[in-house]
């Protein structure tokens, strides 16, 4: 079963306090060919959660509008399953960028720290769509033609 949106949140800003002391103080955001770009962390995993809730917001408002109006159908429910696990998804990234950046003994982690935080979005967004897609409410069938 899938934690709550809030819960999730709140696991998220929770999982920041215990390894907050173990983070370097810069966090790489960003990979291209002139190197790793650098912010602060607070700011990098603060928008995390922003983006994260954002998701959720949306997830959540789409949800309450399309079954209000009856047009819970398959494509709907897509939009909304594949919103709420973006969030989860995205949640799963900053937390992946928090466990790769306190792992102690490496110089620059910036590559490791994209790497393992792609991979937890991934992981993340693929656990979160299956689990949704059977918690929601079945869609109803859509009559062709």
């Amino acid at each position: 079963m899938l934690i709550g949106l809030g819960a999730a949140l709140l696991l998220y800003a929770g999982s920041y306090l215990l390894l907050r002391a173990g983070l370097p103080a810069q966090l790489v955001r960003h990979l291209g060919p002139e190197g790793a770009g650098y912010d602060s962390t607070p700011l990098v995993l603060g928008v995390v959660a922003a983006i994260a809730a954002a998701a959720f917001g949306i997830g959540v408002w789409t949800c309450n509008d399309l079954t209000s109006l009856g047009h819970w159908y398959a494509g709907p429910k897509a939009i909304v399953v594949c919103s709420l696990a973006a969030g989860y998804a995205v949640l799963a990234l900053g937390l992946g960028m928090m466990l790769a950046a306190s792992i102690p003994g490496a110089e620059d982690q910036g590559a490791n720290v994209i790497g393992f935080s792609l991979l937890a979005l991934l992981a993340g967004f693929s656990a979160a769509d299956a689990v949704l897609s059977g918690i929601l409410p079945a869609a109803r069938p859509e009559a062709l033609g």
